[in-house]
């Protein structure tokens, strides 16, 4: 069921002097959203009195609020915006004449930009995005019916939807525009790669630019709805990555890392210290949970010894694959997406039957997603003890996606705010997994659909 979503807006938009913000009533301007503001979703046209469609930067402020009598999430958020034309409806003002409690949303705003900002959360990346666009959609016979809809916009990445004109054979679908961080800049080579040499393993690419780390994505299809259990994607995902062993040395040569059992192994102590674990801090792991993390410390090991003596390939790997990264045509074809966690890695630490399956499958089904993925690697390894090695895929492959916020997104992002405690989310469950029993479904923070 859909969650109503309540969000009070507030747009910072910078003028061209870089001392000036617009104001509505000597005040920001301020709109009500229904949807999930936290990463940018809805806004592009949430103030329609100043212009039909507005970029989406960054988000400056979020927070949740206490829910409405009716249930109603509520939402607070201010982002910065960037108008592509003149506003309509509105004065520019500098920062010290607005209320107190908005003028430092407006100094972020216009202070320098750091190094490490993203292109795409930089005044001026929309229009050169939109004249890149263009210009690869007339390469292809394409063009563009509308502004885009930007669907995502956060640390990690920025993704518009872009509706197309019909051609004649009509209706040919929406594209999508996708840019990464440079620490994410891998995502542009391997997903062309593996879209080009490996069936549904990432959507057709229209155009890519490393440089300027964007993709030009076709649609592949939709998230199937809840009533899909997981086998079928399981399926896919065995013959993704055994069709991906071909790729491997071309991924390499191309600067994808190796993050496999033995690249865990080594992280290990560094993401069990006690600063990492945020040990007595607001959300982080009480000094309980964390005893229990560090008993498990060898067993982790010498889990991450047995998939690397095991006889299965190394594999191209997703780093956060979740039913939510894949989508399904109209003719049941699955596609996996978003790529920017790429490594060459063992194929089991993706292959979490939890992940694939739909929130409160029954154990049941959650074996018979495990038999489908296991039963592709058969010829190789024998039914039992593939099942015993996914079981030490299951420890090993959280803490594999931990170290993918640890060491991939945290050092990197400008909001340190944004996915400080994500990598907690794939540790905590290790405590309840110190038995063979599968891992409690449902936990883990999904990128892909991060909640409001």
């Amino acid at each position: 069921m859909t969650q109503n979503i309540r969000a009070t807006v507030r747009a910072v938009i910078a003028h061209a002097d870089g001392q000036r913000v617009a104001a509505v009533g000597g005040a920001l301007p301020v709109a009500v959203a229904g949807d999930n503001t936290f990463v940018g979703y809805g806004l592009a046209d949430a103030f329609p009195t100043l212009a039909p469609w507005l970029a989406p930067l960054r988000r400056l402020h979020f927070a949740r609020l206490p829910n409405a009598p009716d249930g109603t999430w509520e939402r607070e958020a201010v982002w910065q915006l960037d108008a592509l034309h003149e506003l309509t409806g509105a004065n520019w003002v500098l920062p010290e004449e607005l209320p107190e409690e908005e003028q430092a949303w407006a100094q972020a705003a216009l202070s320098p930009a750091p190094a490490h900002r993203p292109a795409f959360a930089r005044v001026g990346w929309a229009a050169g995005a939109l004249a890149w666009l263009d210009e690869e959609l007339r390469e292809q016979g394409l063009t563009r019916a509308g502004m885009p809809d930007p669907l995502k916009h956060w640390g990690i990445s920025a993704l518009w939807r872009v509706p197309l004109r019909a051609g004649p054979d009509g209706d040919v679908g929406p594209v999508y525009l996708k840019a990464v961080p440079a620490f994410f800049a891998r995502e542009v080579p391997a997903t062309c790669v593996l879209s080009r040499e490996v069936p549904g393993a990432a959507p057709p690419v229209l155009a890519a630019d490393e440089g300027r780390g964007m993709l030009l994505l076709r649609h592949a299809g939709d998230v199937p709805d809840e009533g899909d259990d997981g086998i079928t994607l399981a399926v896919h995902l065995a013959r993704v990555q055994r069709a991906s062993v071909a790729v491997v040395p071309e991924l390499r040569a191309r600067g994808i890392p190796e993050h496999g059992p033995a690249w865990v192994a080594s992280l290990l102590p560094e993401l069990l210290r006690e600063d990492v674990l945020l040990l007595g801090e607001p959300e982080g792991l009480t000094p309980a949970e964390a005893a229990r993390l560090w008993v498990l410390e060898g067993r982790l090991q010498e889990a991450c010894v047995r998939l690397l003596a095991s006889p299965l390939p190394e594999v191209a790997g997703h780093g956060d694959l979740h039913r939510f990264n894949a989508v399904r045509d109209a003719d049941g074809r699955w596609t996996l997406l978003d790529w920017s966690d790429v490594s060459v890695t063992h194929p089991f630490l993706d292959a979490i039957p939890d992940y694939l399956a739909p929130d409160g499958t029954s154990p049941d089904v959650l074996e018979a997603v495990e038999t489908a993925y296991l039963s592709a690697w058969t010829d190789l390894l024998p039914l039992p003890e593939g099942r015993a090695l996914l079981r030490d895929a299951r420890l090993v492959g959280e803490v594999y996606r931990a170290l993918g916020y640890t060491h991939g997104i945290q050092p990197h992002i400008e909001d340190k705010e944004e996915s400080r405690t994500a990598h907690l989310e794939h540790l905590r469950p290790l405590q309840q997994s110190a038995s063979a029993a599968p891992l409690p479904h449902g936990h883990g923070e999904m990128r892909g659909t991060h909640s409001p």
